[in-house]
């Protein structure tokens, strides 16, 4: 599917993940790299023109969570009523990994911490985006270990 033009959605409200994730799926496509994707919704949950992707690292730091959390706080800031979403993109098999988990314990975290308004955070693997329930990741441990067999490899 073509990417639509914003002039054609900024008015479609996405109050539902049954409305928001296919709207994801057709502007994120389909997974190329590791990063996290915020897209900011205005005070009715339509889409503001704003589309940010940010690279991130193969293993999220419990360090980083307050950084984000700044990043997260600052861009809610420029936005009244605003609601932030945030996907994680990541290639590769289209298994849920140990890393993965981390990545979206990290991200919520952060999203608490900041205060902002948030949905998500999903998960982009291939061309789907993922609704992962909190209880699936946040008691994930945050540090990887050798014996973590689904996480080899450079994904």
């Amino acid at each position: 599917m073509t990417r639509p033009h914003y002039d054609d959605i900024r008015t479609i409200p996405l109050p539902t993940d049954r409305e928001l994730i296919p709207h994801l799926q057709v502007m994120l496509e389909s997974a190329l790299r590791r990063q996290i994707w915020i897209m900011v919704l205005d005070e009715h949950s339509c889409p503001l023109p704003i589309l940010m992707p940010l690279d991130v690292e193969t293993e999220p730091y419990a360090d980083d969570v307050s950084a984000f959390a700044d990043t997260l706080r600052c861009l809610a800031m420029d936005f009244t009523d605003s609601t932030l979403v945030l996907t994680l993109e990541r290639p590769g098999p289209a298994e849920v990994m140990g890393r993965d988990k981390r990545w979206l314990r990290s991200i919520r975290e952060s999203c608490v911490e900041s205060g902002a308004s948030f949905r998500g955070p999903y998960l982009l693997l291939g061309d789907t985006v993922r609704q992962m329930a909190p209880d699936d990741y946040v008691s994930t441990p945050w540090f990887y270990f050798d014996d973590d067999y689904d996480d080899h490899g450079s994904f």
